[in-house]
C-alpha cells in the first residue's frame, strides 16, 4: 500500500519505519522537515515532500500527524488531491467538533475517515502504544496498523470524532491525577513517609478501576459533607507545611459545591446506584445529560 505520512515528527517516524518493514511504500510530507526527518528519509530511501497535494497524490492512505490546530486545514488540503475510495487517518489531537466536520468533507468526497487516539506515550511504548479509533474507515485502519503490529482498538458503535473526544476525557482524568500525585507525594517525601504512602493506598488495587470510580460517584453524592471536612484539614496540614497547594483548592471547592446541593435536595436514598448519582449530579449542577 502507498501511505503518505503528513507530519514527519516523533508520532509520524515512529510508524513510518515498522510500515516500510512492513512492505508498505511510505511517502512523507512535511511543511518544515527536520534534520531527522531528512536523515529519516535517506536512510530508508523514502521521498519527502513540502507540499501536501504532492505527497497524497495516488496514495491508498494518508496518515495525519500534525498539530490539532491544522488538523481541519491539513485535511482539507489533502482531500482536495485524493482519489475516492483512499482512506484518511487524523492522528492529531485535534477537536471532535473539527473531526466530525473533516469527516463530513470526507464523506462527500467518497474518502473513508477515521480518527485515531493515542493512548500513551509514544516515546517510551513506540509502535506498540495503544490507540483507539472511529469512523468510517475503520476496517482498513485495523488493518493498516496490524500491519505495524500497533495495537488499534476501535470504539464500540463509535464514529468518527468519538476516538478524540475519549482521549480528551482520559487526559481529564489522567492529567488531573498527575496533578494530585504530585502535590501528595511532595508532601510524603517531606515528611518521609512515601513508603507507608504507598501501602496506605494498597487497597484501591483490591478493586478494579471501574469499581473503584463507581464508587467515589456513587458515594460522593451522599458523603460529600463529611468528606469535606477531610479535605479542609489536608489543605490544612499542608499549608502548614509550607507546601505548594494548588490541586486541593479545587478540590475542596467541588465537595463545597456538592455539599450545599446535598443540603438543598438530598437524595433520598443512602445507597444510590450509578446511576441514580448521575441523575442527582446532572440536575443538581443544572446540566443536560
Amino acid at each position: 500500500m502507498k501511505i503518505a505520512i503528513i507530519g514527519a515528527g516523533e508520532v509520524g517516524l515512529t510508524y513510518a519505519r515498522p510500515w516500510v518493514a512492513a512492505g508498505h511504500q511510505i511517502v512523507l510530507c512535511d511543511l518544515k522537515p527536520s534534520s531527522l526527518a531528512s536523515a529519516f528519509a535517506d536512510e530508508q530511501g523514502l521521498a519527502l515532500f513540502t507540499s501536501i497535494a504532492e505527497a497524497v497524490s495516488g496514495c491508498e492512505a494518508v496518515v495525519s500527524c500534525v498539530f490539532g490546530t491544522v488538523s481541519l486545514t491539513v485535511a482539507e488540503q489533502a482531500f482536495a488531491a485524493m482519489p475516492p475510495g483512499a482512506l484518511y487517518v487524523d492522528m492529531t489531537t485535534a477537536d471532535p467538533a473539527q473531526i466530525r466536520q473533516a469527516a463530513g468533507i470526507a464523506l462527500e468526497r467518497g474518502i473513508d475517515y477515521v480518527d485515531v487516539a493515542i493512548l500513551g506515550a509514544i516515546a517510551l511504548t513506540h509502535e506498540k502504544t495503544n490507540l483507539l479509533a472511529a469512523g468510517a474507515g475503520i476496517a482498513q485502519a485495523l488493518d493498516l496498523y496490524a500491519s505495524a503490529g500497533a495495537p488499534l482498538k476501535q470504539v464500540d458503535g463509535g464514529s468518527a470524532g468519538d476516538a478524540a473526544a475519549l482521549k480528551i476525557l482520559r487526559s481529564v482524568f489522567t492529567k488531573g491525577l498527575e496533578a494530585l500525585t504530585i502535590e501528595c507525594f511532595m508532601a510524603a517525601e517531606q515528611q518521609g513517609v512515601t513508603d507507608q504512602l504507598h501501602e496506605a493506598l494498597s487497597d484501591i488495587d483490591q478493586a478494579s478501576l471501574q469499581s473503584f470510580l463507581g464508587t467515589l460517584i456513587r458515594t460522593h453524592v451522599v458523603h460529600a459533607p463529611r468528606r469535606l471536612k477531610e479535605v479542609e484539614e489536608a489543605e490544612r496540614q499542608l499549608q502548614a507545611a509550607h507546601m505548594p497547594v494548588a490541586v486541593l483548592p479545587g478540590v475542596k471547592a467541588l465537595f463545597q459545591r456538592t455539599s450545599e446541593q446535598i443540603a438543598a435536595a438530598p437524595l433520598e436514598t443512602a445507597s444510590p446506584t450509578l446511576e441514580q448519582a448521575f441523575t442527582w449530579l446532572f440536575k443538581a449542577n443544572g446540566v443536560n445529560r
